[in-house]
């Protein structure tokens, strides 16, 4: 299962292509694509336009949704969080804590196009993201 954070579907959505929109296209109909409340939130507060609205929400809501499955869901996003500050990783949006908690629950592949994934990927070698890991 594919996890697309809000960064791969935006650039989707201006027609900017990157590794992670051409993964998620040659994937699609290969895996399931799923996504989380916040990213739900995030890509519909970004529509220009009620009519653009509209089609985002249909896209979205056939989607699967992948939430946490228990309170200590929320704890393991602070601790990803406090574990990258001590590494002195900044993350700078704490909800890309919960979204990667949310992938490592459900052992979802995480698509992003966002380099607090990359940082969350270091603190948290069992994060699966594309694109990987820097070298």
């Amino acid at each position: 299962m594919l996890l697309v954070d809000s960064s791969v579907w935006i650039n989707r959505a201006r027609n900017i292509e990157t590794d992670s929109t051409r993964f998620v296209d040659f994937r699609d109909g290969q895996e399931e694509i799923a996504v989380t409340g916040i990213i739900v939130q995030e890509i519909l507060q970004g529509a220009r336009s009620d009519a653009g609205f509209e089609s985002l929400r249909n896209l979205l809501y056939a989607m699967p949704l992948l939430e946490p499955r228990e309170f200590s869901t929320y704890e393991i996003a602070s601790i990803l969080y406090r574990r990258a500050r001590a590494m002195g990783l900044t993350i700078r949006k704490s909800t890309d804590c919960l979204i990667a908690a949310v992938a490592l629950e459900h052992g979802a592949l995480l698509v992003h196009n966002d380099r607090d994934f990359l940082a969350l990927a270091q603190v948290e070698p069992s994060l699966l993201i594309y694109p990987g890991r820097p070298h």
